[in-house]
């Protein structure tokens, strides 16, 4: 296995993903332990909260829109059903084609007022540089379910109860949300194995789909 092709953690790997109605949710892990590669779950449900940043002119929403084959997203994320304490994860995501990479650093606390200095954060001059500019422009937040297959070169997520909401200008975290209509299988897998990962997606009778929350969010809050 090439060890430069593992987790998306500063490696890239491919993310294929599946997008089916709200009210199938329910049903997709017995499809997932049913099937012939065995997933099982190993983790525990939670909730993932996630804070998009944007540029003015949101130039990352706009480069996902127009289908760019580079792009980029940057986020913080946090876990738990929950306002956030303590750190959380800031998370820098690459796109090239239908391969992702991600970089992580951790921030000392979920504070908005910390963005508003992105020189005084401990973090790599470069990561900084990133953040110069960037303000929030969307809550998101979801339930998610973690499976991986018996051989364990195949995860799948399952992410369900899917809101959008406008940040707080005070705090990351928001009383109430707009419903997303569906739910998300996302296929995780080395970038090696991308021919023998179709057969992963023939048993789960679903067609691959392009499917972005941050799009889907901003055009939720933005345009109604």
């Amino acid at each position: 296995m090439n060890p430069a092709c593992t987790d998306g953690v500063d490696s890239y790997r491919y993310e294929r993903k599946f997008v089916v109605p709200r009210g199938m949710a329910g049903g997709l892990p017995t499809l997932l332990h049913a099937s012939s590669f065995g997933f099982r779950e190993i983790f525990a449900e939670r909730f993932v909260n996630n804070l998009y940043l944007d540029t003015p002119f949101f130039k990352f929403f706009n480069e996902n829109v127009q289908g760019l084959s580079e792009r980029r997203k940057i986020r913080i994320r946090w876990y738990g059903d929950a306002a956030p304490r303590g750190e959380c994860r800031l998370e820098i995501k690459s796109k090239n084609g239908l391969v992702g990479r991600k970089h992580v650093s951790l921030l000392p606390q979920c504070d908005p007022l910390l963005l508003k200095r992105p020189d005084h954060l401990p973090l790599p001059p470069e990561i900084r540089l990133q953040l110069v500019g960037m303000a929030p422009t969307l809550f998101n937040r979801y339930r998610r379910r973690y499976f991986l297959s018996a051989d364990g070169r195949f995860r799948t997520t399952l992410d369900y109860d899917i809101a959008y909401a406008l940040p707080r200008p005070s705090a990351f975290f928001p009383r109430s949300g707009n419903q997303d209509s569906e739910a998300v299988i996302e296929l995780k897998y080395d970038c090696e194995l991308d021919e023998e990962a179709a057969a992963v997606a023939a048993e789960l009778h679903f067609d691959i789909a392009k499917k972005s929350k941050y799009v889907t969010g901003v055009y939720q809050i933005y345009a109604s």
